[in-house]
């Protein structure tokens, strides 16, 4: 309705830079089981090995491995293949049934994959225990929950694995750069823990992307401006930033040149 945009364009004008990107997310989530799975895919108790041979002995079955890690093969026992990455596995079984099954050859490929559960935590909308698919990324499992809370950092998302800090995702290299390196794989038991902001700033005026931002220890100005998308043509001509501060003496404004690099070196405080 009219009301509720009306009411959605306020309170989004006191939203982080990132908060956009959950502003409509999903209920419900559907697991990503229909995207190419990597040679790299490490495989664990639950994911289906589709097996075939062909040559002077047929064989066809569809596998899942155990809680023991192993699968069963037809005339061929155990095979143990939990850790073991998607590559790995099928070069094993290929070369069993090569030196096994004389004049045979196997056909790899994976099945149905198996579910993990994480754990989210801190400042997280919807935060609690869900189950996602195995190639789930910190993003994916970000709308599971609804995203980031008005309170949570976008910047400093950890991944806490085994007790400890395993990675540390900060959503703006995403947003901004393109950058899904840091958007990792989950494993089960992972948490994902959004902490509170810590620091931000407001840009306003004529910037390509004027907004408020969170930031950083190690931000500069220079670093502000890019998280603005740099000056629009007219601020250029003027050649004229404003850069204002609240302090214990109050409101201080200082003026300076889009050029000068000296204060745009500076950390934001």
């Amino acid at each position: 309705s009219k009301k509720e945009l009306e009411k959605y364009e306020k309170e989004s004008k006191n939203w982080i830079f990132g908060y956009e990107l959950f502003s409509t997310s999903p209920t419900t989530f559907a697991p990503a089981t229909d995207i190419p799975v990597s040679d790299n895919y490490v495989l664990g108790p639950g994911d289906e090995i589709n097996f075939q041979t062909y040559g002077n002995t047929n064989l066809e079955a569809s596998l899942f491995i155990s809680r023991n890690g192993d699968i069963a093969l037809p005339k061929l026992g155990p095979v143990s293949l939990v850790g073991l990455t998607f590559r790995e596995a099928k070069d094993l079984l290929e070369k069993k049934v090569s030196a096994e099954l004389i004049g045979s050859e196997a056909y790899i490929s994976l099945g149905r994959l198996r579910t993990i559960t994480i754990y989210i935590l801190g400042e997280a909308y919807q935060p609690g225990s869900y189950k996602v698919s195995s190639l789930s990324t910190i993003t994916n499992a970000l709308f599971v929950s609804g995203g980031v809370d008005k309170m949570g950092s976008v910047r400093n998302i950890q991944v806490r694995r085994g007790g400890k800090t395993h990675h540390t995702f900060d959503l703006y290299k995403l947003l901004l750069e393109g950058d899904t390196s840091q958007d990792i794989q989950l494993e089960q038991g992972d948490a994902i823990f959004i902490p509170l902001m810590k620091r931000k700033a407001r840009v306003n005026g004529s910037f390509r992307r004027p907004h408020l931002f969170e930031i950083l220890e190690k931000d500069t100005f220079k670093d502000l401006i890019y998280y603005a998308g740099g000056l629009k043509q007219e601020a250029k001509l003027k050649g004229k930033l404003e850069l204002t501060r609240l302090n214990i003496d109050g409101i201080q404004v200082t003026e300076f040149k889009p050029s000068d690099n000296k204060l745009l070196n500076k950390k934001v405080n």
